[in-house]
């Protein structure tokens, strides 16, 4: 085999090897992309500092931290949502279960960015206990269902 020959060869061989890494980037860069983009969230409720969020179907109660950071508060999945000057009340359906419904609530004023949701939230409480503490502390109605 001539010198040219090999030479050429090894040229030839090398154009395939970067061909192939620009290739398997390419791959690799589209693939990042396609896994960033089946995550998807946005908001459902929004009231001064709570909103109840979504991350794919999961539905949140959270406290909002600015640029686009929040502290969960009640898990999934939120069903309904109230507040006054005081209290945020929730409704939840554990894991999405919806034979199964909880009942939380919170002062505004216990709450801190600092604090866990168990530091903050009082429940979970069956329905009948939310009603007693409903009308005992006058906790406001639920204005949005979801």
């Amino acid at each position: 085999m001539s010198a040219v020959a090999g030479s050429s060869a090894h040229l030839t061989f090398c154009k395939k090897i970067k061909i192939l890494n620009t290739a398997l980037s390419f791959i690799a860069a589209m693939s990042f992309v396609v896994v960033l983009s089946s995550c998807d969230s946005g908001t459902q409720w929004k009231s001064g500092t709570y909103e109840v969020y979504w991350i794919d179907v999961d539905l949140v109660l959270g406290l909002d931290l600015g640029d686009g950071n929040s502290i969960g508060r009640v898990m999934h999945k939120v069903s309904a949502v109230g507040e006054d000057d005081t209290w945020i009340v929730a409704e939840r359906h554990p894991n999405g279960d919806e034979s199964i419904t909880t009942y939380h609530y919170w002062a505004k004023t216990s709450d801190h960015p600092h604090k866990n949701a168990d530091e903050v939230v009082l429940g979970p409480f069956t329905e009948s206990e939310f009603l007693d503490i409903k009308k005992r502390l006058k906790l406001p109605e639920f204005s949005k269902r979801f």
